[in-house]
């Protein structure tokens, strides 16, 4: 009876030998069943399973490739990363957002304030970022904007929440209110001033 998780454990040897530098290039799926003894259909399952942890990126007909490491989305660099970012995102959404962009912003903001645990309440704020992303109507900043959205938000939740509510009702707010230098400096304070402060180098 053939092993269910051979395709794991050979992910697992890959990772081992082939994933340790960032960016590295991986040999080709021939190369790998010749290297690993192990069949192209057991080597693709396994590229497959790598890919879906993030591992790796191309593969299918391109040759795969070592993801870089995600930022720690915590670290100073991220956050002001995300404050430049996110701040602009907030600007233009306040110009675009109109009533239906705004209703929809509103919707997220309750979904945080009904929240019965701080797990809820840290996915409801995330998808509130995720709106403002699309409320924005800007591609290309999504798009810079998103890996360090869903590095933020994949670890526990962070900061008094009381604080980051009351922080994202003034947000939401002054993007309604269509006022986009405040909705650009309130996301400073969504992220926490004292975290982005040119003093706090750790």
């Amino acid at each position: 009876m053939p092993d269910g998780r051979l395709p794991e454990r050979l992910a697992d040897v890959i990772a081992s030998r082939f994933c340790q530098d960032q960016d590295a290039l991986l040999p080709s799926e021939r190369q790998l069943a010749a290297l690993l003894g192990a069949s192209r259909a057991m080597v693709r399952e396994a590229l497959a399973i790598l890919r879906a942890q993030g591992r790796i990126s191309g593969g299918q007909g391109r040759q795969a490739f070592v993801r870089s490491a995600a930022p720690d989305p915590q670290s100073l660099e991220a956050l002001e990363a995300r404050a430049v970012l996110e701040g602009e995102i907030a600007a233009i959404a306040a110009l675009r957002a109109g009533p239906t962009g705004h209703a929809r912003l509103r919707d997220h903001l309750r979904r945080m304030y009904a929240a019965t645990t701080p797990q809820e309440y840290w996915e409801a704020e995330h998808d509130l970022h995720v709106c403002l992303l699309s409320v924005a109507q800007n591609s290309v900043l999504a798009a810079m904007t998103r890996p360090l959205l869903e590095a933020a938000y994949a670890g526990p939740p962070q900061g008094d929440l009381a604080e980051r509510l009351r922080s994202h009702q003034r947000l939401v707010a002054s993007i309604g209110r269509a006022q986009p230098q405040l909705a650009r400096d309130l996301v400073s304070e969504v992220l926490s001033s004292e975290a982005l402060s040119p003093t706090n180098t750790g």
